[in-house]
This record gives structure tokens, sequence and C-alpha cells, in this order.
């Protein structure tokens, strides 16, 4: 125990190892910082130049409900087209001066001459994004148009004076509906935290499962190290595998700490019980794949060539950014994967349970292969 102990106290005075730690609270600091901040997703130029009722709706509806988005508004098209040009703005959205028109084409034919138009640089994913909001702000002015049209053509045969007209728009708004009409959740039953419908905190828990895994390819490196350095020659054990086993995990066990409260900080910690058992099995998962690495490569050189692919591999096939779902079975194999999904959902747990005692089946065979070789 003094052993590993001393370890430890040598591994505090690695500046390797102390940046490496370093990372999550910075990283997490600055994850939240950006969160709260006034920046959205996109900033967008919007141009309306229009009086009418439809345009006062949607410059009042931007201005009050702008989500993840940021809004600028400008008073000259071509002022904003040129800010589109020189990259201040993500896009520019410029609205048809009779916008009612628009709104009552849209109603009767479910087609306009005079479309908003979306002004943009380049193709990309949150351009198509934007256009949904877009939709989703202009539709409930089409619905309403829509709502009164028929009401219109069929209490008043399509001639109705403007005060029925102001009366069925009144009873239309009338029906405002208060509160959210979707919530998410997970399977095991609890719901989503505001922090995990943030989109910059979402990928937080896999940023730092994948920082947790890079630290356990480190624990290889820094095994390598004192293993050319001499160290086990005096470290001797006739349980080599446990002895490995426990280094590993002296190496591992402050950065899973400082995970923990990095998950608690930036809101998305779910509770002990969950969050520990996902992380213990985690953590073993990574140090034995981590040795069977070791074991198959054996230099720090190799090792540092395979952790960026291995790392990004890691990343493209579990769900940090994005979630692959035609590749379901590839992503198995990695523990990140398996990991982040463990969180909500008992499955992965047992999944996570399975992958441990099969590498562990394969780090013991390996490792009896390299005894007998010596």
């Amino acid at each position: 125990m003094i052993r590993y102990l001393l370890l430890l106290k040598r591994l505090l005075k690695k500046k390797s190892y102390i940046v490496m730690l370093l990372v999550v609270p910075l990283m997490v600091l600055m994850l939240n910082a950006m969160s709260s901040a006034d920046a959205g997703l996109m900033t967008i130029g919007v141009y309306i130049p229009g009086s009418d009722e439809a345009s006062v709706y949607l410059q009042q509806d931007l201005e009050d409900n702008p989500g993840s988005f940021t809004f600028i508004f400008y008073d000259d098209e071509q002022d904003m087209i040129a800010d589109v040009v020189s990259q201040k703005l993500t896009e520019g959205w410029s609205v048809p001066e009779d916008f009612d028109g628009v709104i009552r084409e849209m109603a009767e034919s479910g087609d306009t001459a005079s479309p908003i138009q979306m002004i943009i640089r380049e193709e990309g994913l949150t351009h198509f994004l934007a256009r949904e909001v877009l939709s989703s702000r202009v539709y409930p002015l089409i619905a309403r148009q829509i709502a009164s049209d028929y009401i219109t053509e069929n209490l008043y045969q399509g001639d109705a004076t403007s005060e029925q007209s102001s009366i069925i728009l009144s009873i239309y708004d009338s029906y405002e509906i208060n509160g959210n009409l979707f919530e998410m959740g997970y399977v095991d039953g609890n719901s989503v935290s505001d922090a995990e419908d943030n989109y910059l905190l979402m990928p937080l828990r896999g940023i730092l499962a994948l920082w947790l895994m890079l630290c356990a390819i480190a624990a290889s490196m820094y095994y390598l190290e004192d293993e050319k350095n001499g160290l086990f020659i005096w470290w001797n054990s006739r349980f080599g595998l446990i002895r490995d086993l426990m280094y590993y995990l002296v190496i591992i066990i402050i950065p899973s700490i400082m995970v923990l409260i990095g998950l608690a900080y930036g809101g998305v910690y779910t509770n002990t019980v969950r969050e520990v058992t996902g992380l213990l099995l985690y953590d073993l998962v990574i140090i034995v794949l981590a040795n069977i690495i070791r074991e198959i490569v054996g230099s720090i050189k190799a090792l540092g060539i395979l952790t960026p692919i291995l790392i990004l591999a890691s990343a493209i096939f579990s769900p940090v950014f994005i979630d692959l779902k035609e590749a379901r079975l590839l992503q198995k194999f990695f523990p990140t994967f398996n990991y982040l999904y463990c969180i909500h959902d008992l499955y992965y747990i047992k999944y996570l349970s399975d992958y441990l005692i099969v590498t562990l089946i394969i780090w013991i065979f390996l490792s009896f292969i390299k005894g007998r070789t010596k």
C-alpha cells in the first residue's frame, strides 16, 4: 500500500500529470461560461421593412424568444448582406415588405411569389436548423390565417365584415397554449436537466469520458517509462496483473474524482449510485483496454501514434457530438459508447460488465503468452 502512495506522490510531481488534471476544471469553466453568455448557436441578421401586423409579430417574437440564437435587426438590407459576406453574421433573413400579403398567399394556396430570403455564405447543418426555426416562427401566422379563412368561408360564406373578422381572430388568439407541449425524458424515467438541454453542455460527459481514456493511455506510457527505468525489478509481485491494475488505478483515481466534480458543476450529474457505478465500470474497462494495447504495441512511440486514432474513433462512434445509429453494432466495441448510455439504461451497465470480463480474459491471456515467451 505504501508503494502506491509513493507512486501517487511521485505522480503529483510530474508536470505532464498536473497539466492533464488541469484540463477538466478549465474545460468545464469554459463551457459553463460560454453556455451562460449571450452568444448563441448562430448570429442571424434580420431585415423586416414592413410595419404590418405579421411583420410586427415576427420581430416581437424573435426579440422575446431568441432561444439559442442571437438576432440582430437591420434597417438596411445591404448592410445586413455586407455583414454576412464579412462573416459578422452566420446568415441573414430578409422579410418581404408586405408580409401580411405573403401570409394570406400561403394560407390560400400554400405558395407565395415573395418568400423570405435566407442569405448564407455556404451550406451547412446549422443553416438547415435555422430554416426550421424560421418556419416554426412563421407557421403560427399561417395557421391563424387558415383558421380565419375557414371560419369566414363556412360561417359568413366568405363575406365577413372587418368587425366579424376581428372577432374571429381575437377568439383564435384567446386559445393560446401555455406551457411546454413536449418534455424530453430518458428510458429510466428521469427527465432531461436544463444543462443537458443546453447545446454547449450536451457533449460534456462524452468529452470527459474521452479525457479519461486519454488518461488511461497516458498511464500506459508512464508504465512503460517506469519499466524501462527498472522500477518493476524492485517491485516484483506474485500477482503481476493485480499490481498493474493498482498502478493504473492510482493514476486514474484523481481524474475520475475530477470528472464527477465536473459533471456536478456542469449540471449533468444524475445521482451518486448511478454515476459512481457507471464510472467505476468504465474506469476498469479503459484500464484493462490500455493494458491490452500496451501489451500489444510495447512502446511509448507506438502508443503516441495510436492514441489520436483511438480517441478520434471513440469520438465518432460514441454519442459525444452525434449518434450514428446505423453503426450500432460497431459502436458497442467502444467503451465510451457503453458508458454514455449506461447512465440512463441498465442494459448498458450489464453490457459494460460483460465488456470488462471479456477484455480481462484477453489481458490475462496476453500476459500469460508474454510470460511464456520471456
